[in-house]
This record gives C-alpha cells, structure tokens and sequence, in this order.
C-alpha cells in the first residue's frame, strides 16, 4: 500500500487536533448537556441531580448560553472526503473506542447508583429533591414561567436548565489544553460564562421572590390546605439559591368539534343552546389571560360502554351512533320531529344534526369523565369542563332539555366503578332541576345529589324537584332539592342562594364528608335570561364566592362541568369567576347591599320546608331553622356570638371542675371532742 508523505501525517495530526478542540469547546458552551439528538433524552437516573427527568413534550433543543449550532450536532459524518477511506475508518474506531472507556464516557451517561453514591460522598454534599411526578409537571412549570414573567419560551427553558445544572467543569475532555494565547482566551471565556450565569442566575430569583410574596400577600386570607398550586423546587449549587416555580393545577377542557353540533336550519337566534356559548367562553378566558395559567387537557369521545353505565342500550345506539341507527326497531325512528325551523329535533327545543351531533354529545361526555379522573386521582387540583350539549337533564332512556347523555352522572358511575370511589358530591345550581342526575342516583346512598333550583310548585320546567323527593330505598336523605317557590315576584338573587348555601348545602356536604365534588354548572340563574329560561338575578361574582365555599370540601377536589345558561355575557361573567375561583385568585368582593340584605320571605319558606324534610336526615341543620331569614352579615354575627358563648360556657364549666377537684389546703380538720 501506499505511505503516507510527512505533509499528510502533519495534515491528519492537526485535523484530528482541531476536532477535539471544536467538541471541547461545544462541550463547554452547552454546559454538558447532551445535544447529540434533535430530541430531548428521556433517560434519568433517580440519583442524577444535574438533569431532572425530561417529558419529552418539546421536540426543540433551546440554547443555554454560547454559540450552538445544530449542524454540529454529528461532527463526524463529513469530516472525511470520499477517498480517505482509512481515515474515516480510524475517526470510527476512536469513537467506538471513546464511548466503551469509562474515563472517556460522555458526562451525559446515565450514573450507575452505586457509582454516583461514591460520588456524592468524595465531593460536596448536594441536596435531592425527589419529585415522582416531576415528568408529568415540567412542562407546565415552563408555561407558568412564560406566564408570569414574560418570557419567551426559549428563555424559560434555558433558564429551567441553568437551575438545574451543576457548576459547569473546567475539563470535561481529554482533549490537550489550547497553547499559548488560546489558554488565556479560553480562561477569559469560561469566567465571563460563569459571571453571566450567576448575573443571570440572581436576577431571576429575586423577579421570582418578589412574585412569589406578592401572590402569597393576596392569598393570606385562604386557607392553606386548600392552595391549588404545587410547589416544585429546584436546588442550584453556585449560589447556594432555592428557586420556587408555582404549577398551576387547574385543568380546562374543552373541543372546538362540539360547536358542530347545531341546527340544520343554521339560525342561531331561535335555538338558545348554540355553538356560541361554549366558543364565547373560550375567548374570554383567553382574553382575561386565565387559560394561560391552567392546564387545557385533550378531551376524547366516550366509548359506548361508559354511556350505558348510565343510559340503556337503545339510547346509546339510537343517540350515540350512526351506522347501527338500521339496525333498531323503525318505531323508534319517529321520536325525531320537524321543528318550525325546518330543521330536525328529538322535541320542540332539543336539536338534532344527523352528521354532527352524536360525535358532539360523545365527547362532551368524555371530555367531563377525562377531566374528572385526572383531579380524582391527584394529577390536576380541580377543573372546568367548557363542553356542549349539556347532560343533566337526560334520562335513562329520554334525551330532552338540550340533553342527551348525562355526562356528569356518567363521569361519577365511572368513578364508583373504576376507582372504588365512595362518597362523591354532585351540587347542582342550574336554575332547572336535574331530573336526569337524580334519577341515576335516586337510591345510591353514596352518591349524594343536591340541586338548587327554580321549582315553583313543578310549573317551572323540568317539573321535578319537589322538596320531598329525598330518595329511595338506601338512598333515602341523599336526594336534597332545594326548591324555590313563588315565582318571580321578587325573583331570587345573591342572598337567597347565599342563604341556601349556608343553611343547607355546605351543613350536609361538610356532614356527608365527599372524596371528590361534581357540579352541574350552569349559569342560567344569572341576571339577564328571560323568564322561560331562568328569571333569576344572581350576579356572576356570587357564582365565584358559591365555588369558593365548595372548595372547602373533599380537599379541594372539585370540577365544574357546563350545563345550561344562554346570554352569552352572563355566562361569560360566571365562567371567569368561577375559573378564578378554583385558580385561588382574590375575589371581587360582593357589594354591601348583597351582604345586609335579607332573604325575601318566598325564599325563607322554601327553605324552611327544605330544612324540616331533611333534618330527620341530617343533623347538622337543625341549628339553622331560626336564622334563615338573616343576611349574610347578620348571620356571621349570630355565628360569632355562639362561639363565643360556647367558649365560655366551656371555659366556665373546666374552671368550676377544677375548683371542685381542689381541696383548701388551710382548711383545718374538726377535732372530735374526748370522751
């Protein structure tokens, strides 16, 4: 074979040289993190501290500090022209050789337990935090941070990453030092490097601090128990610093698909329940800045089995299917009816899209189970699920109401079914009864259903609801309908549901003890529905303060699924407060007027029937039967002095025990008299 000349060994010797120079130099302006991948490595070692386990969500590679190049990224696939076969066959077998040494093995390796051990006890003491649920958190900790301090996401991630490195090695190679000048230029470099990661390090953290103190100032009247945040630490070495980053853990859900179910006749004007309502929601969440601070989850569509938990077979088929619509008895084919509009419906209000419908009503339903299984099982805080059709009036075997599976009815069997949940709590505030909800749980005593409704003697649609429906069976006092009656004159507002949440429905959810809370959220209560779709005058800040006080129960546990409620701007108003309810968020404060005004005596009567059905059930509302005609301010007040006299009066009754129990020492023994 042929010899090389001197001239071309010199050549390769500097060739080989200026390669390890160029991977010493990435080496050290990426910090030792691996970019030898367009893809984010998903390896970790429980005991790796410089690198905290990686989602895998983001496919980019975003820079630290110094020059990155991702053409670099394969150094060796073209450092060869085609003839020079030996040399590409020797630059091969040196990277085999490199990567089966371990003196010369990559930094970003994983670290053997044992090894790192011994690592750990030969250099400083480091602190590790073990976080199990790290992976699934990581990624909402970067948008939180592009949330709250404006930055990009590039400059969120290379910040995430400067937290979690070590301080960056001098030698990370076994490459020979530069010579001469190009030493003290590389020194100059790494120390500038250094200077800029502390700087940069610094500032972050007093910008976090100082966030951080602010939001904990506005929250000190909440209960810490209660927090909807995880608190996720990073520990740097330089520095000594600790920094928190709040995750936000309330989930959105929601599917621009369920817009496409909508009347043939294409005339959102004569069909309340329309694409509008849920898209309006959306918006003003997003305008308001409230989605960027929760976690929007995927929804999908429900599996006919998870509809049949609560609907029979026929139902689902007829409702939840197309192609087997054939296969049914042609009976059932004429429950569809033409509506003036032209269009079709299952009755004068409820629509029917043959192409669109089923597939919207599906995945409204597991939008809601999706969402409520995610907070059951402690991966999200609370929810709210922004979905349509809505489900709480559908029945077993009836769509009617806008309504064709009862999604929060189905979400809860799932959950006694999959989960072994056993007390869960439905509340539901929509103006019209539940009949669907109730109906499903009419004797499940661990299924506690409490509606809040318009009742007015069963005039008002649905027409069920009655006080004395209080179940059956073992369900018997787990069916609670608190049922206004007297019509609209006045109609009922902020102190009457203030009124019925403070005297029956926080008593027996607080006595019930849930594992999880489901609210038929909707928001046809709220001021500026006509009368045939609500009549009532809540205001949507009301609806905020109802969420809060839920909150209080099941460890925070609660997801708020959209039912009915048609003026857009209403149901807007009450969406934003609810969301910044469940996020922790100071609330609005409600006028002074709300807050000294009395229950109007319609309301008062309708709960005083409430109150003596269900108080042979419930023992924590006999106590409230003589304040229901107080306001809000009164009754905190009567609350107040029965605390204060309960205290004394038990003060009083441990300071006359003691006093019995004591004997005067001064007291002298009478002497008996000698015989």
């Amino acid at each position: 074979g042929a010899v090389a000349s001197t001239e071309v060994k010199m050549r390769l010797q500097e060739f080989v040289l200026n390669k390890k120079k160029a991977l010493a130099q990435r080496s050290l302006n990426q910090g030792g993190l691996p970019n030898d991948a367009p893809y984010c490595k998903t390896q970790h070692s429980s005991l790796d501290q410089s690198s905290p386990p990686q989602t895998g969500v983001s496919t980019y590679n975003h820079p630290v500090l110094g020059v990155y190049n991702p053409r670099d990224d394969f150094p060796l696939r073209k450092t060869a022209s085609e003839p020079n076969l030996k040399l590409r066959s020797r630059l091969k077998q040196k990277v085999s050789e490199r990567r089966s040494s371990p003196l010369l093995r990559r930094r970003d390796s994983p670290i053997t337990t044992a090894k790192k051990r011994s690592l750990d006890m030969a250099g400083k003491r480091h602190t590790n935090i073990q976080l199990s649920s790290f992976s699934q958190f990581y990624f909402r900790v970067l948008c939180f941070l592009v949330c709250v301090s404006g930055l990009s996401m590039s400059s969120a991630a290379s910040m995430a990453k400067l937290q979690r490195q070590h301080r960056p090695l001098g030698r990370t190679q076994s490459a020979p030092l530069p010579q001469g000048s190009a030493a003290q230029a590389h020194a100059q470099a790494l120390a500038l490097q250094q200077l800029v990661v502390q700087q940069q390090h610094q500032q972050f953290l007093e910008k976090h601090k100082q966030q951080f103190q602010q939001q904990q100032k506005s929250e000190s009247e909440y209960q810490l128990g209660n927090c909807h945040y995880f608190i996720v630490m990073f520990i740097q070495e330089h520095g000594g610093g600790i920094l928190m980053c709040l995750c936000v853990s309330l989930g959105l859900v929601y599917d621009s698909l369920m817009q496409k179910h909508q009347c043939m006749c294409g005339n959102t004007n004569s069909h309340p329940e329309h694409a509008g309502r849920i898209q309006s929601i959306w918006s003003r969440l997003q305008e308001t800045g409230l989605r960027a601070q929760c976690e929007c989850i995927r929804g999908r569509k429900a599996t006919l089995e998870e509809l049949q938990t609560v609907h029979s077979e026929a139902h689902v088929l007829l409702y939840g299917t197309n192609p087997l619509r054939q296969k049914l008895d042609c009976s059932i084919t004429p429950m569809f009816v033409r509506l003036p509009c032209g269009g079709v419906g299952v009755d004068s209000d409820t629509i029917w899209n043959e192409v669109h419908s089923s597939s919207a009503a599906r995945l409204a339903v597991g939008s809601v189970v999706e969402l409520v299984f995610k907070v059951a099982t402690g991966e999200l805080k609370n929810g709210f699920a922004v979905v349509r059709p809505p489900g709480h009036h559908a029945e077993e075997s009836t769509p009617m109401g806008f309504c064709y599976f009862n999604s929060v009815a189905i979400a809860a069997k799932l959950l006694q079914q999959r989960l072994n949940v056993s007390k869960i709590l439905i509340v539901d505030w929509d103006v019209h009864h539940g009949n669907g909800t109730q109906q499903a749980f009419y004797d499940d005593p661990n299924v506690l259903y409490l509606s809040i409704h318009r009742y007015d003697d069963g005039n008002f649609f649905p027409g069920s609801g009655a006080p004395d429906e209080v179940g059956s069976g073992p369900g018997v006092g787990f069916n609670v309908n608190v049922a206004f009656t007297g019509g609209l004159d006045p109609p009922m507002g902020d102190a009457e549901y203030l009124a019925a949440f403070r005297s029956v429905v926080m008593p027996i959810a607080n006595e019930f003890a849930p594992d999880i809370v489901l609210v038929s959220s909707g928001f046809d209560a709220v001021e500026g529905h006509p009368p045939p779709l609500g009549g009532y005058t809540l205001t949507s800040k009301c609806f905020g303060y109802l969420t809060r006080q839920l909150m209080t129960l099941a460890g925070g546990r609660v997801v708020l699924a959209l039912e009915g409620g048609h003026d857009l701007t209403a149901i807007c108003d009450a969406s934003e407060a609810c969301v910044a309810a469940l996020l922790g968020q100071e609330l609005e404060p409600l006028p002074k007027a709300v807050l000294e005004q009395r229950p109007n005596p319609n309301a008062v009567r309708s709960l005083e029937k409430v109150l003596e059905t269900h108080s042979k059930y419930w023992r924590s509302v006999h106590r409230y039967s003589p304040r229901l005609g107080l306001s809000l301010l009164e009754a905190k007040r009567a609350d107040s002095e029965e605390a204060e006299a309960v205290s004394a009066m038990a003060s009083l009754s441990v300071a006359n025990t003691t006093t019995m129990d004591q004997r005067p020492e001064e007291e002298p023994m009478e002497e008996e008299e000698p015989l």
